[in-house]
């Protein structure tokens, strides 16, 4: 509708302006200096209209290339999966009991002085846990989905403005014991680049300190 009324417009505009020039020509042919005037204001409306298209045509071209220029610079991301995995001479049970709880990270993760859990509400965010590092830093975690003693997914809350991240702990049973199993998701920008190494080398550390608790535990209980 607008675009129909605008052409409608300029109809007009241009049948004045061929109207005037008539007009003013006519006057000139009976030496009437009054055309002179009309063909003055006719060339001066084609002159105005002349630089508004101009002007317009400017200013569209400059919008379209700042939006292909916003365009340009929004980040496609990229989902990449780091994947390790650990056998343990202890059962799932076990496993579970120690990996499941915030709390139970103060035993095997490091620099982590306090963890908290916060239950889930219904209808609502699922479990959140809270980890509080001896350097000041905050973390959090929303535990997504759980099959106890079996599967666990996560996904990272904090500390904001991070790599988005979604882990998922598989736990099954073997002949001797369990295995553990973790995949992390990261989703970054596709220029971005995630040192797959450096994460392997965190969940190796990690699977090492959980087996180390997990023998010191089955000792202490051997003992009593």
């Amino acid at each position: 509708m607008k675009t129909t009324v605008i052409g409608y417009i300029a109809v007009l505009a241009l049948a004045g302006l061929v109207s005037l020039g008539i007009l003013g020509a006519s006057l000139l042919q009976r030496h009437d200096n009054r055309g002179i005037a009309v063909l003055a204001l006719v060339v001066g409306g084609l002159l105005l209209t002349f630089i508004y298209g101009l002007m317009v045509g400017r200013a569209a071209k400059a919008a379209e290339r700042r939006l292909r220029t916003a365009q340009s610079k929004v980040p496609q991301f990229t989902t990449m999966t780091i994947k390790a995995s650990a056998d343990f001479a202890h059962s799932p049970s076990s496993v579970w009991a120690l990996i499941r709880p915030a709390e139970s990270s103060l035993s095997f993760v490091d620099g982590i002085y306090h963890a908290v859990s916060i239950p889930a509400v219904a209808d609502g965010p699922g479990e959140l846990q809270c980890f509080f590092h001896r350097n000041g830093q905050i973390g959090a975690i929303e535990v997504l989905q759980e099959i106890p003693e079996q599967l666990a997914v996560t996904r990272s809350l904090l500390p904001a403005g991070g790599t988005d991240t979604e882990t998922r702990y598989r736990l099954e049973e073997t002949g001797r014991g369990s295995r553990l199993t973790i995949e992390t998701d990261y989703e970054v920008p596709g220029g971005r680049a995630i040192e797959t190494d450096l994460g392997s080398g965190f969940w190796d550390s990690y699977f090492e300190r959980v087996g180390a608790v997990l023998d010191r535990q089955a000792a202490e209980g051997r003992a009593m």
